[in-house]
């Protein structure tokens, strides 16, 4: 009779621990779920592939001898005043693609590539380029009798207390940044440049086009 009872209880203390064992495991099904395989929109990931650089664009600006960047990058606004007076912000010329230079009336390389830069505004400014000289830790007048004694038409910026410079990281002059019309950076040059040559207006205008 006892060993009767023996088994009884051993088969309930069984049953009560298989039970107890898929009782706990199903809480951890749900609160663990196995990861899905299925295909999920995407949408920073389809934002930043739109950002990449396309390769003729990259052997384009290889060609013109301007180092291009792997992603196009979101251009940070500021604000300066321009020779007349009046304060603009980068984001005013958004629309148009943007020649950004870093330049000072002391850099004998700035000097001699600015009338390359006002030939090549002349040829494609109505289609689209813009030329801004931002002037770096220089007095506006020195800045306005350097312009006018050469006669540049492009506007001319003033960064008084090298804010935009630093912003843009600027560690030698001339430092040109190419801007697409979306206001994206594509593209640096420092140093001096030819910006003339008929190949380089071609090739500005190939990127004017895209």
């Amino acid at each position: 009779m006892q060993s009767r009872h023996g088994i009884l209880i051993v088969f309930f203390v069984v049953i009560a621990g298989i039970a107890f064992a898929r009782g706990n495991s199903e809480p951890e099904s749900q609160t663990d779920p196995q990861p899905t395989t299925e295909a999920v929109d995407d949408p920073a990931g389809i934002e930043e592939e739109s950002l990449v650089i396309e390769p003729e664009t990259a052997e384009l600006l290889f060609s013109l001898g301007i180092s291009p960047f792997e992603n196009r990058i979101p251009a940070e606004n500021f604000f300066l005043p321009v020779l007349d007076g009046v304060e603009q912000s980068l984001k005013d010329y958004e629309g148009r693609f943007v020649f950004l230079n870093f330049w000072a009336t002391w850099c004998p390389p700035c000097r001699e590539e600015m009338p390359s830069m006002q030939e090549l505004y002349d040829e494609l400014a109505d289609e689209g380029l813009e030329i801004l000289a931002v002037n770096v830790l220089e007095p506006e007048d020195l800045v306005r009798d350097f312009i006018d004694e050469y006669g540049f038409t492009y506007p001319v910026m003033l960064d008084r207390q090298g804010k935009v410079s630093t912003q843009y990281r600027v560690r030698a002059f001339p430092t040109t940044y190419l801007l697409d019309r979306n206001s994206n950076v594509i593209a640096v040059r420092t140093g001096y440049h030819d910006w003339s040559s008929q190949a380089m207006v071609d090739g500005f205008r190939a990127l004017l086009e895209q």
